[in-house]
This record gives C-alpha cells, sequence and structure tokens, in this order.
C-alpha cells in the first residue's frame, strides 16, 4: 500500500516496504532503526494519504519516501555489509573497478552505514555524517549518498565548504593517523544523475563518482536481481520532472 504527496512522491505505508530486507536476521538492524524518526514531511500528506503514510508505524517516516537515499543506501551496501566475507569481497572487486581504483583490497573488508566523525576543522564530535564508509586492509572510502538532491554547500566552520571538501579533509588531516594501516584514501559520490558532483577534495584523496544505475547493475551483489528490480521500481516511480540537478547533469554528461 503507498500514498502519493500533494506533489505527486510516492511513500510506502510502511518503511520496511522501501527496503531490502534478504539476508538481514535479526530485523530491524541498528542502523535502520536509528533512521525511523518522525519526519515533518507528513505535511505533504493529506486526507487519505496522510492516513495511509502513518499506518504503518503511527507516524511519517522519511525511509518511507520514494526519492529516500538512505533506502538505497541500506538496500545496496547494508544488504552487501550483512553478506558473508567471501561474497562482499567479490563485490566490492567489481565495485572498486566501476570506480577504476587499482589496488585496493578486499581483505577484512567492513561496510559501515550513517557514522558521524570528529569535524574537520573543530574535532568537535557530531561532525559529518557519512552515508556508507568502506574499510579493507589498505583502503578507507567514504561516501556521499544522494538521489535527486545536490551536494551540501555552506558547510564547515566558516560555511565555506561544501560535504565532499570536509569529508577530503577529513581524510587529509586524520586519515593516516586514525588509520595508520591504509594507504588509500577516498571520497566517493553516489547520484541518481551522472555529473552531479564537483571534486573539492585536498591534493592526496581520491575522488570518484557514479551512479546508482551502474552500482545496482554489478552482477556480484548478494542479491542482484532483487537489487535490480528495486533499482528499476524506485526510478520507474521517481518524480524528476522539472528537475534542475537532472537537467544539469544529463548536459553535463553529454559533453
Amino acid at each position: 500500500m503507498c500514498a502519493h504527496s500533494k506533489g505527486g512522491v510516492l511513500a510506502t505505508a510502511h518503511p520496511f516496504d522501501n527496503l531490502i530486507r534478504t539476508g538481514c536476521s535479526p530485523w530491524p538492524p541498528p542502523e535502520i532503526v536509528q533512521k525511523l524518526y518522525q519526519s515533518r514531511q507528513i505535511r505533504a500528506f493529506a486526507g487519505e494519504e496522510e492516513k495511509t503514510c502513518k499506518s504503518g508505524l503511527g507516524f511519517y517516516c522519511d525511509l518511507q519516501s520514494i526519492h529516500s537515499e538512505d533506502a538505497i543506501t541500506w538496500s545496496v551496501f547494508g544488504t552487501a555489509g550483512r553478506s558473508s566475507q567471501r561474497d562482499l569481497a567479490s563485490w566490492l572487486t567489481d565495485l572498486f573497478s566501476l570506480i577504476d581504483i587499482s589496488g585496493l583490497e578486499t581483505k577484512d573488508a567492513d561496510v559501515f552505514l550513517w557514522r558521524r566523525v570528529p569535524h574537520p576543522d573543530t574535532l568537535v564530535p557530531g561532525g559529518p555524517e557519512i552515508d556508507v564508509g568502506i574499510s579493507t586492509a589498505n583502503a578507507l572510502i567514504l561516501g556521499e549518498a544522494k538521489w535527486q538532491s545536490g551536494v551540501g554547500a555552506a558547510q564547515g566552520k566558516l560555511k565555506d565548504k561544501d560535504q565532499i571538501q570536509l569529508r577530503g579533509e577529513f581524510l587529509k588531516k586524520y586519515g593516516s593517523s586514525l588509520f595508520p594501516n591504509r594507504s588509500t584514501f577516498v571520497v566517493l559520490g553516489i547520484s541518481l544523475f551522472p555529473g552531479a558532483f564537483k571534486d573539492t577534495t585536498p591534493d592526496g584523496i581520491l575522488f570518484r563518482s557514479t551512479t546508482w544505475e551502474k552500482v545496482c547493475s554489478l552482477a556480484t551483489h548478494p542479491h542482484a536481481q532483487e537489487l535490480g528490480r528495486y533499482y528499476r521500481w524506485k526510478k520507474e516511480h521517481t518524480k524528476t520532472a522539472g528537475n534542475r540537478l537532472q537537467r544539469t547533469a544529463e548536459i553535463a554528461g553529454s559533453r
């Protein structure tokens, strides 16, 4: 069962209906529980549509939106991180090839979601939230996940940096000291659209970007077929008409 916002955005009646859960037991995992908070976006729904949105949990959660970047982040990376080391390593090999980085090991691979790092400007707790992190024996990748939204600007102590720059500066300043066994540090951007990111990382930090379509097309994902269906469903029902970011990305991709 689904609802539509006043603007025509699809939302599931229950957040779990917007997530891949295969292979994840017990359910829900802590990563998902921390995202089950009440959203102010319920104001976008009215009447019976509002009732449908609240029918699952008793309140509306952002994970219910078809536009939720957290929902696809979990469905791709969260499920992969819950798989065996063998399956995870196989998929990461293809992912690293997709983003064109050689020499990355898959030994001791770990995937984490929505963890905050100390702020690179001040070292206070509660710094940037890392949408997805991939740690291996010789590399650390910090990923910024987007669906249709753009990269957040006016970040940092002086509000003069963007999200990509902040993550790159954290790795530049503290990567080697906090993770002394890692030799490669990467900031990765993933979006529905190509050309959605600009490299603002400091020297010595690699930057890569890709699309959800390419990531979801990797045949070695532990739930590749289900993930392919999930991505097609999500894209089909995403409301993109008149989206400025899409037009900009399409222009950039044609150059």
